[in-house]
């Protein structure tokens, strides 16, 4: 078994399982079964790893009643803090440090639940402590800049009651009075470099590792995995992982290309994240960068459109009427009645594990994700609006333009287990907009059925070459533009039940 790689993740809902042949780089099968983080980890680890055993006889030796037999196998894993961990950032002007900060949060696999700028005053402080945030990242300045601010928020934090751990990735000059005001109230700061060091430059990485080793820390003792981390180590969030395969897949590595810029979209129950790796820069010769550059690996998290937790919301951003009428065009076979299919939406907003039980439910799972991707992409790329002047019209373009993106995939439960979940990214194209909001025009279209993209992550830093092998085996950059590209399943699925959580 010296060649099999198990690759854990363990969400707030299902712990799942993916076993990986690294000697010849293939997926061997998956399983998954219900996270038991209340009362013992390893439950649900253990229960997925019986599915797994089943699956092929390369599994058979998986352990039974404990954990002690995966010293002989290479163990991986990832995981989430329940919801998300939560920051609230801190910057000087909220269209540039702030912006940075929200950039350096997201792209370490953190939720931003609130973003203030300028000096905080009392309001600020008392919003801030009642948002109960996991971490706070404290920015402003760039080095050898405005000092004043940071300083200010910095003393304001420190005094607070928030016992919670503080990211300094401000103006450098400024380390030594933030290490000061927090040193006087008997608390401890984490200064790192700069997460925009000079105008119009941005570098989240330090930024970014401070915040994954907390984040892992946090996980670690939120749920329990501190018991098995001899056995599974947990060494990145989940959703980091996603975003480590994406980046390989794109950008290859030494001597094999990669498939160029791409986008990707993981649907879950409680968000729908974006990820767009690419520069972004504007395509057309009559635009002109008008904001901060964007990072060139980028991630936003739409916390208001999660297909469980916020299915009410979706129809709501989409409305009843346009719900229905892209319920009839997109799936004309299925007869099924309206006033069932929104009541069937706002039964899975009240019951979060409720899943679709016949083909009509599993259809209308299929609309409210292709709303909230929708919705979703139009706010991760940028916009472009018209400026008018005495030499013409210019378009003056904020944010990444994505249009030329030659790749989309979907990732995330509905991608795995709908059967519909070819016609989740077909609505995902140009709008009557597409001038405004730049968002891929014609890509190719791919689906992570096989769910494999966090296993890739995991196996990137260690394994770069298996995880390249698997990334392009299962999202083979071909095939004509704009279809949806399907791949045959590349190992046995153990626990194919429905859920789209």
């Amino acid at each position: 078994m010296t060649s099999l790689a198990l690759l854990i993740d363990f969400g707030s809902t299902f712990t799942k399982v993916t076993a990986v042949d690294i000697d010849r780089p293939r997926l061997i099968g998956r399983a998954q079964s219900p996270s038991t983080i209340d009362r013992d980890v390893t439950d649900g680890l253990l229960a997925a790893l019986s599915q797994l055993r089943t699956v092929s006889p390369e599994l058979s030796g998986l352990p039974r009643d404990d954990l002690d037999g995966l010293e002989r196998v290479f163990v991986r894993a990832s995981s989430s803090a329940a919801g998300g961990l939560k920051i609230v950032v801190v910057g000087l002007v909220p269209g540039l440090t702030v912006q940075a900060a929200n950039a350096a949060a997201l792209g370490a696999g953190a939720k931003v639940v609130g973003t203030f700028g300028f000096k905080l005053n009392d309001d600020a402080m008392a919003e801030i402590e009642a948002l109960e945030p996991d971490m706070v990242l404290l920015t402003g300045g760039t080095d050898g800049g405005d000092r004043a601010t940071i300083v200010h928020n910095a003393a304001r934090i420190a005094r607070a009651p928030l016992m919670v751990p503080v990211i300094a990735a401000g103006n450098a000059r400024a380390a030594g009075d933030i290490a000061r005001a927090f040193g006087a109230a008997g608390k401890d700061v984490i200064i790192v470099d700069n997460v925009m060091p000079a105008a119009g430059i941005v570098r989240p990485r330090a930024a970014q590792a401070a915040i994954r080793e907390l984040f892992m820390q946090r996980i670690t003792d939120a749920k329990g995995l501190d018991r098995i981390k001899d056995h599974v180590p947990v060494v990145l969030p989940t959703p980091m992982a996603v975003q480590k395969a994406a980046e390989l897949g794109a950008e290859g590595l030494d001597g094999i290309p990669g498939c160029g810029e791409l986008m990707l979209v993981d649907v879950g129950g409680a968000t729908t994240d974006v990820y767009s790796i690419g520069d972004g820069q504007p395509r057309g010769k009559d635009m002109i960068p008008a904001s901060l550059p964007e990072p060139h690996s980028k991630r936003t998290v739409e916390g208001d459109l999660g297909l469980r937790f916020n299915a009410r919301t979706i129809l709501a951003r989409a409305g009843a009427d346009r719900f229905w009428e892209d319920f009839a065009a997109t799936f004309p076979e299925i007869d099924a009645d309206r006033a069932e299919v929104l009541d069937f939406v706002a039964a899975v907003s009240a019951e979060t594990g409720r899943v679709p039980g016949c083909d009509w439910q599993f259809a209308a799972d299929a609309v409210m994700a292709r709303t909230a991707v929708d919705i979703a992409i139009q706010r991760h790329v940028g916009s472009a609006e018209p400026y008018f002047s005495s030499g013409g019209t210019v378009d003056l373009v904020s944010g990444k333009d994505m249009t030329q993106t030659p790749l989309l995939i979907g990732t995330g439960g509905v991608f795995t287990y709908n059967p519909f979940a070819e016609r989740v990214l077909t609505g995902s194209g140009p709008g009557p907009d597409h001038r405004r909001v730049l968002r891929p025009i014609r890509p190719r279209i791919f689906t992570d059925r096989d769910y494999v993209l966090h296993a890739i992550g995991l196996l990137a830093d260690s394994h770069a070459g298996v995880a390249m092998d698997l990334f392009q085996a299962h999202f083979p950059a071909a095939g004509p533009p704009g279809l949806h590209a399907d791949h045959a399943h590349h190992g046995a699925m153990a626990g194919d039940d429905t859920c789209c959580a």
